[in-house]
Formats: structure tokens, sequence, C-alpha cells
């Protein structure tokens, strides 16, 4: 999808009207990759979050309303970015490899789309105390099975107002994420979805866009990457 790619986040007035948002792409070679950095530098995944949230200074993370996607091109590293507003240019990041442009509502309106979708798909395990009773928050575990993996992108598909055609769609494994957080390690299992998409709600289909899909958004999953199939 190239340059097409696109995605979304959220900028609210204060009449709570979604506004326009800005998609900056950012090309890194691996050879500021490969330097040393404070924080781990870019040595993974949480890394990367920790990276990205340096293009939005004094923010705190509990307000954070962006989307990244990062993709490994076989040159560098691109790191796409979907805010509410503009993003700042982190050192780390050379000027000309550097840029960003609106994206304009009218985009959210196409009835039909090419996406891409980098995920970490999952499903939550009741999980009980000692006295039978369910704990608030049970636990996720990666699916790896193609129909479950199906199940996963229509089940999310039918909750955000779009069906996916699954004659094009296409399932791609991508390597495990394995990181650091705080001295503690952790994995995401990692599925690109690939195919066509019919919107049936546009109103809850924006919000997918605006909001992201799935678990783990703040890694660099659930960024819909929008290439639109019709011109009305």
């Amino acid at each position: 999808m190239g340059d097409a790619f696109l995605a979304g986040s959220r900028r609210t007035n204060p009449n709570g009207d979604h506004q326009g948002m800005i998609l900056t792409q950012a090309q890194i070679p691996y050879d500021i990759t490969a330097r040393e950095w404070k924080d781990g530098g870019f040595r993974d995944s949480y890394a990367w979050h920790k990276r990205v949230w340096e293009a939005f200074p004094g923010q705190a993370e509990a307000e954070r309303n962006f989307l990244t996607r990062l993709d490994d091109t076989g040159h560098g590293f691109r790191l796409l970015i979907l805010s509410a507003d503009p993003p700042t240019r982190p050192d780390w990041c050379p000027s000309e490899h550097w840029h960003s442009k609106s994206v304009e509502a009218s985009f959210f309106q196409h009835r039909a789309y090419r996406f891409s979708l980098l995920a970490n798909p999952t499903k939550k395990l009741v999980v009980r105390d000692a006295d039978g009773v369910k704990k608030k928050n049970g636990k996720r575990i990666a699916l790896s099975k193609r129909e479950d993996l199906i199940e996963w992108i229509e089940r999310k598909a039918a909750q955000h107002g779009f069906s996916v055609d699954t004659h094009s769609l296409k399932m791609i494994p991508r390597p495990r994420q394995q990181f650091l957080k705080k001295g503690k390690s952790g994995t995401h299992t990692v599925t690109e979805y690939t195919g066509q998409l019919q919107v049936i709600d546009n109103a809850a289909f924006k919000q997918a866009a605006i909001h992201g899909i799935g678990s783990a958004k703040a890694f660099g999953f659930g960024m819909l990457c929008l290439v639109p199939l019709t011109t009305d």
C-alpha cells in the first residue's frame, strides 16, 4: 500500500466532535537504531514505545491519543504515527526522513477499502480466586490456529461496523515480539491481516479507525491502514 497507508486517532473539540488527524511517516535507517541510546534505545517494542513518546513532549502517557505501526522495510524501519496533534520530530530521526500530512474526515466515508492490520490476536480466559470468585482481570492467551485468527478478525469487524472479504483475506504471521518493561519480560504474538473490507456502519467504522482495533495498541498494534476502493 506504500504511501496510501492511513489510519486514525482522534481530536475532540469542546462539543465532542472529531476533527482532523495528522499522519506522520518516519523512515529510520538501521545505523540509527544500532547506536547506543538511553533507556534501551530501540532494542524492543517497549523501547520503541518510549522513543515515540519523545515526539509528544509534556504529555502524560494516560493522555495518549495516537496510534503507531512499525515495519521493517529491508532498508530500515518505517514508523507511522496517526495523532490528534502534530508530533515533534525527535532528535533520533533525520529531518529529511520525517514527514507529516493532514487526513481529511472524508477519507473515512468510502464504502470499501483495502486494509492492512498489524494485530496481537488474543482471547481472555476467566480466572477465579481460591473462593471461586471471578477475578476482574483474566488471563490473555495468544491465538495461532487459522480458524481462531479468522474468528478474531470477523468478530472485531462486526464490533466495529465493517465486514471482511474472506476470499481476499490473508493472515501473515510475524516473529514474536519479546520486550522488557520495568524489569519484567513480556511477549506479543503478531499477525498481519490484509485484504478488503466493506463498511456497514460508517460511524462505528470511523471509531475503529480513530481508536484502533484489539489489544496492545501502545506497542504498535491496532492501526487500520486503509486504501479506498471506491471514490463515492
